[in-house]
């Protein structure tokens, strides 16, 4: 919530409170006079009736002339007396002369009247209503008894307000002479009288009121609300709306902001505070950037690969070379651990002293290829508020495990060309000559049973060291390369048609899976297919004719991703590094060196290449090839 919606709702809220508690007050303060003025006028007309009959009482009543038709007492003993002149004179007690005067008032009455009532009462006129019972168990009570000396509250009846008073009557000494023999002693609750007072004229000036004070009240709200706020708005709000729209623009990076405050108050204090808090900002954010400029390009043009992790082993920034070495973006990688990037449990420590470590390893990038690499690793550097950081450079040793390889493997070729010349001239002679006498032997000897089983034999050895001297001199002299576009899903196609009739007889299931993208590379087509057909005949050796075979392809924009992968038994971890190795097989009739020109040709077209192997489970060879060459 903004700074104005809240001094906004803190004014209402305060004046509100403040001006509704005053008013309330007043209304409470008017219907407590009210109240007061009624129950005062109550008082005493109560008082001016217990006076009449106190009077009465002490006169022990009065005789009156007794007119035509009026009754006589029938609760007193004697109640008429004839005079000497032959008039009757009735005695009215007090009892009658306080309900003759209760009836009267109840005729003549305009806005009062008033009621005598007894719970033991003897003339049934004298019988209580609800509130007089009520008020008359309230004085029954011992707790109330003799304590309080009247019993009041509103009542509606018929639409109409009233205000009720009632008050106890005692048995007095002067009361006995009539009450005696109905079991009163003096003291005793003999009733009470009750007074009933119009109050419409009271509510209606209460309504009144009240509606004076809600219009009053609400005028008053408005105009102490709206002065508040204007002298808020003008002393605090706006100055606060200046710096918050100048902190704005140094988060945004302008620090060049002209307050314009000049205030000698706590708000000038505060601009004045924020104006030296701007200036440091300024400079230390222009340090911060000049440093980090320094440092970006250091990073950005290094000849290696840089990574900074913290202590949760979590990369935090790397530069550009990074990207290119593992095809990842930079947002990729600063979700990443460092050890998800390389292979660090078979890793070959170069040197590790104190806090740097050297060592080499593989590198692992997005498209599953594993890249050589050095790395060097430097701990215990801080960057900003960030401490215990460590700052890792990478080598890619790409190029020079390719001259290591391209060494040994002109080695090993200049060896075999050594030997291959002594084979040509010293072996596939006599080869021939051993061939061809063989043949005129079958042409002569073929229809005799003994001789065929020596032939078959015979032939068969003669062939397996043909192929393999043909293999030796094809190593040792390799085809020419004739690069051109071609599509690799067309190659791989072409070799399974090659290799379906002999296996057609075979359990072996052929999974073929074509990625979308970009297929298409620089290679020699015949060379590849020399591959290929070495990788999917050692597959259907591996798994001895039932299993199944799955390709896979697959693009990125720099290369085409080949994964041929069998159910066969697999490779165990301690050979797998040798099956690369000329003349190294473990097929019965393998010349060992399929994967041997299959290594010189994935180096020649410059791809990658990876095996992944589990005895028993079977083998993957996974081949990565760039679209184009150099």
């Amino acid at each position: 919530m903004k700074l104005t919606l809240k001094v906004i709702l803190i004014v209402v809220l305060t004046v509100t409170t403040i001006i509704s508690t005053s008013f309330y007050i007043l209304a409470k303060h008017f219907d407590q006079q009210v109240e007061q003025h009624l129950l005062v006028t109550a008082r005493t007309l109560y008082e001016n009736i217990v006076i009449v009959r106190k009077w009465v009482s002490d006169n022990s009543g009065v005789l009156i002339k007794k007119r035509p038709g009026m009754q006589s007492n029938p609760y007193l003993p004697h109640p008429d007396l004839v005079t000497e002149d032959g008039d009757t004179l009735t005695l009215k007690n007090p009892a009658l002369v306080t309900r003759e005067l209760s009836e009267l008032s109840l005729t003549i009455g305009r806005d009062f009247s008033f009621h005598l009532s007894s719970l033991d009462f003897i003339n049934p006129n004298n019988k209580p209503d609800d509130f007089e019972t009520e008020a008359l168990l309230y004085f029954h009570d011992s707790t109330h008894a003799n304590t309080d000396n009247e019993f009041y509250h509103p009542e509606i009846k018929n639409g109409r307000h009233f205000f009720r008073y009632f008050a106890p009557l005692y048995t007095e000494q002067s009361c006995l002479s009539c009450h005696a023999g109905h079991g009163y002693k003096l003291g005793d609750l003999r009733g009470g009288m009750s007074i009933i007072l119009a109050s419409d004229l009271y509510e209606e000036a209460k309504k009144a009121n009240l509606v004076f004070f809600i219009f009053s009240g609400s005028i008053t709200i408005f105009i102490l609300i709206f002065l508040l706020f204007i002298a808020i708005q003008r002393i605090v709000i706006n100055p606060l709306k200046i710096i918050e729209n100048s902190a704005q623009r140094i988060r945004e990076g302008t620090y060049d902001v002209d307050l314009k405050i000049n205030k000698r108050d706590e708000i000038g204090s505060l601009a004045i505070t924020f104006e030296e808090m701007r200036k440091k900002i300024k400079s230390y954010t222009e340090q911060l950037i000049n440093s980090e400029r320094k440092y970006r390009n250091l990073i950005e043009h290094s000849i290696e690969a840089v990574i900074i992790i913290n202590t949760m082993d979590q990369i935090i920034d790397c530069n550009s070379k990074l990207l290119t070495l593992t095809d990842y973006d930079r947002e990729e990688l600063c979700s990443f651990k460092f050890k998800r990037l390389i292979d660090y449990e078979d890793r070959s420590v170069i040197s590790h002293v104190g806090t740097s470590e050297n060592f080499e390893t593989i590198l692992h990038t997005k498209f599953t290829l594993n890249v050589p690499v050095e790395v060097n690793i430097l701990r215990g550097f801080s960057l900003g508020s960030q401490e215990n950081l460590s700052f890792i450079y990478i080598r890619d040793l790409s190029e020079r495990k390719k001259i290591e390889d391209y060494s040994i493997q002109t080695e090993k070729m200049y060896a075999l060309g050594q030997v291959s010349s002594g084979i040509a001239h010293e072996i596939r002679n006599p080869l021939f000559a051993l061939k061809n006498n063989l043949a005129y032997l079958n042409s002569k000897y073929g229809d005799n049973t003994d001789y065929q089983e020596i032939y078959i034999e015979s032939k068969y050895s003669i062939d397996r060291i043909e192929n393999l001297i043909n293999g030796i001199l094809d190593y040792a002299k390799p085809h020419k390369i004739s690069f051109s576009d071609i599509d690799i899903k067309l190659i791989i196609e072409k070799c399974l048609v090659l290799i379906q009739k002999q296996f057609e007889k075979s359990s072996i299931k052929i999974e073929i899976e074509f990625g979308h993208g970009n297929q298409l590379i620089e290679a020699d087509a015949h060379l590849l297919e020399q591959v290929f057909l070495n990788l999917i005949l050692n597959a259907f050796q591996a798994m001895e004719d039932a299993g199944i075979l799955k390709i896979n392809t697959s693009s990125s924009d720099q290369y085409v991703i080949v994964s041929i992968k069998d159910t066969g038994k697999g490779i165990p971890d301690e050979e797998i590094d040798r099956i690369f190795e000329p003349f190294y097989s473990k097929f019965s009739n393998g010349t060992g060196l399929g994967l041997a020109i299959s290594q010189r040709i994935l180096s020649q077209h410059n791809a990658q290449y990876h095996v992944e192997s589990s005895q028993g489970f079977g083998t993957t060879f996974i081949l990565s090839f760039p679209h184009k060459q150099g």
